[in-house]
């Protein structure tokens, strides 16, 4: 991926979600940053990865399967891009 492609999917991010971006990819950082040096891992770092998987299920229009027989979401499979509706 050139650097111009990386740009242009930043530049499509308002400001709330370039903040969310820095927040969050700091908050990986600092979680490796952990366990590279040993340290203990901080249970809140760990409990707001949970911010960046939505997030990134956003950016990248992804989205996780329904179960076969209703309509909920099954948190035990991959997520999978989601359909364009076409009126995109």
């Amino acid at each position: 991926m050139t650097i111009n492609k990386k740009m242009s999917i930043i530049d499509k991010l308002d400001e709330q979600q370039k903040e969310r971006l820095l927040t969050e990819i700091n908050n990986l950082k600092d979680i490796v940053n952990d366990v590279q040096d040993t340290c203990p891992i901080d249970y809140h770092k760990v409990i707001n990865l949970g911010g960046l998987e939505y997030f990134l299920a956003e950016i990248f229009n992804l989205e996780l399967p329904k179960h076969d027989d209703c309509h909920h979401t099954n948190r035990w499979r991959n997520y999978k891009i989601k359909k364009s509706s076409g009126n995109e």
